[in-house]
């Protein structure tokens, strides 16, 4: 009788103890390798926890309507998780915005919304890095001698710097209407037969390079300047010397209607694809043996150059074009700089923790219920044990 009583205590003992993996319903496997020139391993193999990543994707899955399209987290250079999930494409046309319903997979090009600024970013420092552009305290009417007409009042002196900066002290309103409506900023310019006039039409609001403010036009200023500088259409030398140079085989351009890409917030690529640049950061500038981008043009591009508030976190900054923040990691302060997009769009790059991590969403006309954020902090970063 005693020994039984012993027997059913240790049964119960060990049926109270199972290990956390046990209670996930996600199964966890290592991201297939491609010939896409990324390595893959396991969570474990770069100290990250398995389990924190099973609860993740549970939560996820648990929420109706998350609008989540896919998850990938690089870590020591290496893809160590890999999700993808239905949901709906963007359609424009849609009040709503949403288009059909699919299953997201590496082969999707996502539109990744206001991470086409700090791609156009990446390419205007290969222009820097090539030495087609030399000095960023350059004037911009030095560029456009042909704008001279409404480049008056102090808006002839925005340099270059102050569009990279978001300082150029323009008027733009990203806030009241959503893109797709025809009162929007964004659309008139998109729809304008010249919208660099449009955009550098609006009034000064604060002197150039004084505060932030965040214009969805400006950035289209840089493609106009590689155009002018290389004599080439941006779209062509964009490929040329970086899309086709990093081996990007996906990827497409939302078009104006001038004919011209919509660098500020109109470009399609796949995860995997954008990922390929958050790696090219954290290996100094250089992808497949090439060198891209210089230490200095990345010091300048995540240096913090201009307090942004409160945006997405408290006491963000911004650089050229990335925004900048901090996370508490292991009771360590670990600088994060990322891009970030319409919809929940974010390319995050972590150096001290040599992670990357991508999301893309489809929270473009309601709120989000499941946060790449909070999903960042609450369970990715959360997993690392080192």
């Amino acid at each position: 009788m005693k020994t039984n009583l012993l027997i059913l205590i240790i049964l119960f003992i060990f049926s109270g103890c199972k290990k956390d993996e046990d209670k996930t319903i996600y199964q966890y496997s290592v991201p297939e390798t491609f010939a896409d020139d990324l390595e893959t391993a396991s969570l474990e193999s770069v100290d990250m926890d398995k389990v924190e990543i099973c609860k993740m994707i549970d939560y996820i899955n648990s929420i109706e309507g998350n609008n989540i399209h896919n998850i990938l987290i690089f870590r020591n250079n290496k893809l160590v998780f890999e999700q993808y999930f239905q949901g709906y494409s963007l359609n424009f046309a849609n009040a709503n915005l949403n288009g059909e319903l699919m299953e997201y997979n590496r082969e999707t090009d996502h539109f990744i919304a206001s991470i086409s600024k700090s791609v156009t970013s990446v390419i205007f420092g290969v222009a820097v890095n090539m030495g087609y552009i030399s000095d960023l305290n350059k004037k911009i009417i030095d560029y456009f001698p042909e704008y001279s007409d409404i480049l008056i009042d102090g808006k002839e002196n925005i340099t270059v710097e102050n569009v990279l900066t978001m300082q150029c002290g323009l008027e733009y309103d990203e806030s009241t209407y959503l893109y797709n409506d025809s009162r929007s900023d964004t659309y008139q310019m998109t729809h304008s037969e010249d919208p660099i006039r449009f955009v550098l039409s609006k009034p000064l609001t604060t002197t150039p390079g004084t505060e932030f403010h965040y214009n969805t036009g400006s950035p289209n200023i840089l493609a106009a300047i590689i155009e002018k500088e290389t004599g080439e259409t941006f779209f062509n030398w964009a490929n040329t010397n970086f899309f086709d140079a990093m081996k990007i085989q996906g990827g497409k351009w939302s078009i104006m209607a001038n004919g011209v890409p919509m660098v500020s917030g109109g470009l399609y690529l796949r995860a995997r694809e954008l990922s390929k640049i958050g790696l090219m950061f954290l290996n100094d500038g250089i992808w497949l043996g090439k060198h891209f981008l210089s230490a200095d043009w990345i010091e300048k591009s995540t240096f913090e150059q201009v307090s942004t508030g409160n945006s997405f976190f408290e006491n963000t900054s911004y650089g050229f074009q990335w925004w900048i923040t901090n996370f508490t990691v292991n009771k360590k302060s670990c600088k994060c700089y990322f891009g970030a997009g319409w919809g929940d769009q974010f390319l995050f790059i972590i150096p001290d923790l040599e992670l990357v991590v991508e999301f893309n969403s489809g929270n473009f006309a309601t709120n989000a219920n499941v946060s790449p954020l909070i999903l960042l902090e609450n369970y990715i970063l959360k997993a690392i044990n080192e």
